[in-house]
């Protein structure tokens, strides 16, 4: 039996359709990334499966059972599959151990003794144990978004969702939560992630959903989506996210948007801040030192640039250049 099974599943409010007729099967250990626009209803997804959003029509069947009918145990759906939100929702006013202790004790009704250790265990697993009794305001980003995972671990689920993991991180902390994730897999848990990290989006899982407007729009292995998507909409989404371009003109009005633009690609592709600064100074060189000359001598009107992201060495190649001359 699957572990999930969504059948024909659909939410609407006000007037806005975010899901139209969702259909997925997740087995027992798959790694499921779901990718694609902001606005899309990747999120709105998770959040019915379990069920901190209510379908409008549809089934969600987790385990057997279809936990879109009425009467069901919504707090049992969610001892099975947790959630881990890119805000971390730590309560600021306890300790990191207490955070964890405290759905063990109300919801699993465990002793606060056996919490404790479970507690312990868990922020081991995730590196976290010398920081079990620090509260949430003294830990990093990186380390916050790794507490979070212990407390969902701490309740023994059978499958977890992620919600965007990294989206709240520079790319250093980013890393650790990756490497938390990658263990998690390793060891067969089952997990949904929405995420924009594409490193993280198609390193781990076993399989991607492209959604676009309401609609898994095509989903794949990591290798077909990415190097070969059959799609249109999923090749285009692609190509954004590999592919950067900007236009300038002799003017130079623009750099400063040019290089927050390149900074926000380089951060899209999962680069450490070294060497996203790195980038950044050798094409402020090449644009200043090789360019503009030919602006100033009248030369050239306007200038493209075109750079792409391979592999997994923070690597941008400059791809093309395009010169419009007077």
């Amino acid at each position: 039996m699957s572990l999930l099974e969504i059948k024909n599943l659909c939410k609407e409010y006000n007037g806005v359709v975010p899901l139209k007729n969702i259909n997925l099967t997740v087995e027992r250990g798959e790694v499921i990334s779901i990718i694609g626009p902001s606005g899309t209803g990747k999120s709105t997804l998770l959040r019915c499966i379990n069920r901190l959003e209510t379908p409008s029509s549809g089934s969600v069947i987790i385990d057997g059972e279809d936990v879109c009918q009425e009467g069901t145990d919504l707090t049992a759906v969610r001892k099975k599959v947790c959630m881990v939100f890119q805000s971390f929702n730590l309560f600021e006013h306890k300790s990191i151990i207490e955070n964890i202790i405290m759905p063990q004790t109300d919801l699993l009704g465990k002793t606060h003794e056996e919490a404790r250790t479970e507690a312990l265990l868990q922020l081991r697993r995730v590196g976290l144990e010398e920081k079990a009794y620090n509260m949430p305001n003294e830990l990093s980003g990186g380390q916050k978004q790794r507490a979070a995972i212990a407390r969902a671990l701490a309740m023994k689920p059978q499958m977890m969702l992620f919600d965007e993991p990294t989206s709240a991180l520079d790319p250093t902390m980013v890393t650790e939560v990756k490497n938390v994730i990658r263990h998690l897999a390793e060891d067969g848990m089952t997990m949904l992630i929405v995420t924009h990290e594409m490193r993280l989006a198609k390193d781990i899982p076993t399989r991607v959903l492209y959604m676009d407007k309401g609609e898994i729009y095509e989903q794949g292995t990591p290798e077909m989506i990415f190097n070969a998507p059959q799609k249109e909409l999923t090749r285009a989404f692609v190509l954004r996210i590999t592919i950067w371009n900007w236009s300038t003109d002799k003017d130079g009005k623009d750099f400063i948007a040019m290089i927050a633009s390149l900074e926000e690609f380089c951060h899209s592709c999962f680069m450490s801040r070294k060497m996203m600064n790195s980038c950044e100074l050798v094409f402020e060189e090449i644009y200043s030192g090789y360019f503009m000359p030919l602006f100033d001598k009248e030369k050239t009107s306007s200038a493209v640039f075109i750079l792409e992201a391979q592999g997994e060495n923070e690597k941008l190649t400059l791809k093309e250049i395009r010169l419009y001359l007077k």
